[in-house]
């Protein structure tokens, strides 16, 4: 079978091009032989799942441990019945045994008779270690899509057995998610309050977040499609595809999905930066899965406070909260750059204020042609003046937005850009002007 270019799922390495798990982790060997409990965190789909799925298949190959990975996402439907959360997971850990381990590591019956199911997941892996010949290593996928008082439970059943490790409770453990769990807040109902996750969880070790590709990594990526095809990419495609998407794995996995197979743009060609950009530009207008869930995020009180406040260009003091910021960069919305916070990469910069005008794009009846000079380029003080025109005369309808208000004027005007920093520049100085 043909490998291809992965954007569903976790990746498996007889399917799929993929980065290397030791390409991406290091150092995660010495916390296992340490007996410590830490949190792999980053945005979705950037390889947390099949990067710890490998590594636990590679501990199990070295027969040094029992590694095994566990999903327990399905909780999330019971959302504050302790009780119910508590024995979905020790089904999920059932079912993750039967697929991933040798039938002589499963549990035994007597694993599943626990005294309460408000610590079913406790006492289950309590008996479930005392039988096991060798050390058990856990990976928790998920454990953010639970809430209230079952994360609660969860967390605390887990702080309470790390004393009993390696004998009577996992000898490692890394909790798996979108955050960082110190800055979970968790609102108990039983308490009618706010717990902050790092307290329910006082014993990790440390926090890794999952970085992006290098450019070495994506040129290493492209090259295992070379080598099965012959099919190259020019070193000036991949530098564009880098730029766009600043290393972010679905997208560096899109865009050459989208040249090599799906629409075919490079079929049976070099890969050149005009075919990245085509496919750049399918992808925008497509809103596929990734793309649509960003732009689903955008409506969020929290998400619409920092996103608008980058789209200005202006940062007043208290606009924003330290932790609305750090929930944005978590969830790989938007960065730390040299000059302060920015959209997290160019195709989501474009993303972003296209979703924001998208209405307004398809129901405004104007020919570009007229802003547009002979060479393609746009002509952007004929395009201004003539704004700066319509705005005067119709600018209830621009500001008569339910969200994103005080940005009105700059996304209005936004499809024809690519840079906030331009758009705001631009503006503020012809509006002065005006």
């Amino acid at each position: 079978m043909q490998k291809f270019f992965n954007t569903s799922g976790p990746c498996e390495p007889d399917d799929h091009y993929m980065v290397t798990c030791d390409q991406r982790l290091e150092n995660l060997f010495s916390l296992i032989d340490k007996k410590r409990y830490f949190i792999f965190h980053a945005p979705r789909q950037t390889g947390k799942t099949t990067n710890m799925i490998a590594f636990a298949r590679e501990l199990n190959a070295q027969e040094k441990y029992i590694a095994l990975y566990v999903n327990i996402e399905a909780g999330q439907a019971c959302r504050n019945d302790v009780e119910a959360v508590n024995e979905i997971i020790v089904s999920e850990f059932e079912d993750s045994a039967v697929s991933f381990l040798d039938e002589k590591y499963l549990p035994s019956k007597n694993c599943y008779d626990y005294r309460s199911l408000n610590k079913a997941l406790g006492s289950f892996l309590t008996k479930w270690c005392r039988e096991l010949p060798k050390p058990l290593v856990l990976f928790l996928d998920e454990v953010d899509a639970l809430i209230g008082d079952s994360l609660i439970s969860v967390l605390r059943q887990l702080r309470s057995g790390y004393t009993r490790r390696p004998k009577a409770f996992p000898h490692a453990m890394c909790l798996i998610g979108v955050r960082d769990i110190r800055d979970y807040r968790i609102y108990s109902d039983s308490a009618k309050k706010y717990i902050i996750g790092g307290s329910a969880f006082n014993i990790k070790e440390k926090s890794i977040r999952l970085n992006n590709f290098t450019f070495d990594q994506i040129k290493d990526l492209y090259t295992q499609h070379t080598d099965q095809t012959g099919q190259t990419f020019n070193n000036h495609a991949i530098e564009r595809v880098f730029e766009l998407t600043d290393g972010q794995p679905w997208l560096v996995n899109a865009l050459a999905r989208e040249i090599c197979f799906e629409d075919r743009i490079a079929q049976g060609q070099t890969v050149t930066v005009d075919h990245v950009n085509i496919a750049k530009e399918v992808l925008i207008e497509r809103r596929d899965v990734h793309l649509d869930q960003l732009a689903d995020k955008l409506t969020e009180p929290r998400v619409m406070r920092v996103i608008q406040t980058i789209l200005l260009g202006e940062y007043q003091e208290n606009s924003i909260l330290p932790d609305d910021i750090q929930y944005l960069i978590d969830l790989g919305l938007i960065k730390k750059g040299s000059s302060g916070l920015e959209i997290a990469n160019p195709i989501y910069r474009e993303v972003i204020p296209r979703e924001l005008t998208a209405v307004t794009q398809i129901s405004i009846n104007q020919n570009p042609a007229w802003y547009i000079h002979e060479n393609g380029k746009l002509n952007i003080d004929k395009l201004l003046d003539e704004y700066i025109r319509f705005y005067k005369q119709h600018s209830e309808m621009i500001t008569a937005r339910k969200t994103y208000t005080e940005a009105a004027h700059h996304l209005f005007l936004w499809p024809g850009f690519k840079e906030s920093s331009i758009v705001a520049a631009l503006l503020k100085e012809n509006m002065q002007r005006a």
